[in-house]
């Protein structure tokens, strides 16, 4: 009887090492992840030091409308939204959940994100193929408000909340799976590239730390970057980015499904911001340190 139950062990083991592990999920169920972002942005200002505090997270319920081959259909909608930027100078502010903020032109906005459904299209790999809604939005916003919603605001929404940056964020939530088997110590190389304000690229090397017929872990760990040679142009003046630093990863990760159900994610970046403009005898530099931590967890 023992031979017996160390030969059922083993054959289990072994369709956890040979099955490949990918997003195995069910057409009309609902998937949802919970996620919460920190960062802590240090930066010198001639002499003068800034400590600034972001805080972004939300509730994202994915329903699976269909599958072609190995490309899934998704519906997702923000059910909840927070965003805060906290700082000496100013706060300003975004939560879904608090019906008593001042309204204003940004939290418009923001109200108008949470609730309202966009179509992701991404592969079993986890690789994000399409995402569609954001721009339409955006639109539909600005109608509504007869055209005056352009300001300054809007514009930095738009930058952060375009179908490309989303896609790009999203790619941070869905881990890319190799094409091996999903045994421990099993490792390979991801890059995300984000968008926005400061375009960011990183180069992840996962391993597989354990797995069982119920869960995989993994870990992560690499650098990230500015987009080399980005440079924006702000109220009149030019800035160039130039900030690096290194990256860590946890996650586990159901293997039936590939949903994650837990992602940690944190960063460690910093470098020097170069302003230069005509009213400037010659360019400003800016020192800048930024150390965040990213949390998604299955809801």
């Amino acid at each position: 009887m023992k031979k017996l139950v160390l030969v059922f062990a083993l054959m289990a083991f072994s369709l956890v090492s040979f099955a490949q592990l990918r997003y195995n999920l069910e057409i009309g169920e609902k998937y949802g992840l919970k996620q919460l972002t920190i960062q802590d942005i240090t930066q010198t200002v001639q002499g003068m030091t800034q400590n600034i505090k972001n805080t972004i997270g939300g509730d994202l319920l994915f329903t699976i409308k269909s599958k072609d081959g190995n490309v899934y259909t998704s519906d997702f909608v923000f059910a909840s939204l927070i965003f805060k930027m906290e700082s000496p100078m100013f706060s300003m502010g975004y939560d879904s959940n608090d019906s008593n903020q001042e309204e204003n032109e940004m939290t418009k906005l923001f109200k108008s994100i949470v609730g309202y459904s966009f179509t992701m299209k991404f592969n079993d790999k986890g690789e994000i193929l399409e995402v569609d809604g954001f721009e339409k939005l955006m639109e539909k916003v600005k109608a509504e408000s007869g055209g005056q919603a352009s300001g300054p605001i809007q514009e930095s929404l738009k930058s952060q909340f375009s179908d490309e940056s989303m896609k790009q964020s999203l790619a941070s939530m869905l881990i890319v799976y190799p094409d091996g088997k999903p045994k421990t110590g099993l490792s390979w190389n991801t890059t995300i590239e984000q968008s926005g304000a400061m375009p960011l690229i990183s180069k992840y090397n996962y391993k597989i730390s354990s797995a069982n017929s119920s869960v995989v872990e993994m870990e992560g760990a690499g650098t990230m970057a500015t987009k080399e040679g980005f440079s924006q142009e702000r109220m009149g003046m030019t800035q160039h980015f130039d900030l690096k630093g290194d990256v860590t990863m946890n996650a586990k990760i159901n293997a039936k499904t590939g949903w994650p159900i837990t992602i940690k994610q944190t960063q460690d970046l910093s470098g020097n911001v170069s302003i230069e403009s005509a009213q400037l005898p010659a360019p400003m530099e800016m020192p800048m340190s930024i150390k965040g931590e990213s949390t998604f967890s299955e809801f």
